[in-house]
């Protein structure tokens, strides 16, 4: 009898401190649980949100992220909006805002493969010998014409608000104007080049510098005279070659008859010339200017003499048409 009660009393212990390591192993076990992934409720909740990625990325989303606004957008295609007309059109707005972006994400990283790709066959081309280096099978793109591109600078000159940007191209502000006198080669003045430079310290300020040659055939002879021009404008109105400008002239030629003997000659002239110079945004330049001067040193022979700062003493009127850059 007493084996049996203490038989009893062992088995009683037992059961009891088996409850109690069970009782403590529980909450682990049920953290455990809790810790395993649960089955998706719906199937629709993973479709793919506005990014490509679905809803269920959620799960792998970095830490500190959120995917509530992927969500939303889902849920507005679903048409499940928030409350109110503002709220509505203000997720609207974001919504295709985001999509747009990643789509053109889409599109620049499929062109940068497809640029990757041409290149990678362009040089096995190239290593194979069928394409040489520098080449293009493209059509070039046509340029503009000389017609359309005086009527672009004809149309500017005559815009309101040119003077705003006077001595400015694309690319920056003008340094250097190359002009010809298109008169003067038939005038006397012969073959002619004026070229104006823009001080960078002082862009109202530019110098210039000029140089001809002519020559004339008649019955009994010739005669073929030179020369060369050096100036300085101070621009009034506008800067950097362009505007309304004023400033002297000082020129020095020579020249030589051949009209029953040979003659030679040379003179020194000085002008003062008010002008105004015209830039294209396309570089067409035009010119427009008059003068007082004349020779004040050297032979006094040819009253028809024809110079950059007139003949004889007084007044002469000057065209030029060239090209700014």
């Amino acid at each position: 009898m007493r084996k049996g009660v203490g038989w009893a009393v062992l088995l009683l212990a037992a059961g009891v401190a088996r409850g109690q390591a069970q009782d403590q192993s529980d909450p682990q076990q049920g953290a455990s649980e809790a810790m395993q992934p649960q089955p998706q409720e719906d199937a629709g909740s993973a479709r793919a949100s506005p990014g490509g990625t679905g809803s269920a990325a959620a799960g792998t989303a970095a830490p500190g992220t959120s995917d509530a606004f992927d969500r939303a957008c889902v849920d507005l295609l679903h048409g499940k909006t928030p409350e109110g007309d503002k709220a509505i059109k203000a997720l609207r707005e974001a919504c295709a805002n985001l999509m747009a972006g990643r789509a053109d994400e889409k599109l620049d990283a499929e062109q940068r493969r497809q640029a990757q790709l041409a290149a990678r066959e362009q040089l096995r081309q190239q290593a194979e010998g069928r394409v040489q280096p520098g080449q293009s099978t493209a059509s070039p793109d046509p340029g503009q014409g000389v017609l359309a591109a005086f009527g672009s600078a004809a149309s500017e000159l005559a815009s309101p608000s040119r003077t705003r940007t006077m001595g400015m191209r694309a690319r920056g502000p003008v340094s250097y104007t190359l002009v010809t006198n298109p008169v003067g080669w038939f005038s006397g003045l012969g073959v002619n080049a004026e070229l104006f430079g823009a001080f960078p310290a002082a862009p109202k300020f530019s110098w210039v510098a000029g140089a001809r040659y002519s020559e004339a055939d008649a019955t009994n002879g010739t005669a073929s005279t030179f020369g060369g021009m050096a100036g300085a404008d101070l621009f009034i109105i506008g800067r950097n070659n362009e505007g309304l400008r004023i400033g002297p002239r000082l020129e020095l030629a020579a020249g030589r008859e051949r009209f029953q003997g040979s003659t030679t000659f040379a003179r020194l002239g000085m002008s003062g010339e008010l002008g105004y110079n015209f830039i294209a945004t396309n570089g067409i330049t035009g010119l427009l200017a008059a003068g007082v001067g004349g020779r004040v040193a050297g032979n006094d022979k040819n009253d028809n003499f024809a110079s950059f700062v007139g003949g004889e003493f007084g007044p002469y009127l000057k065209v030029g048409l060239g090209y700014s850059w």
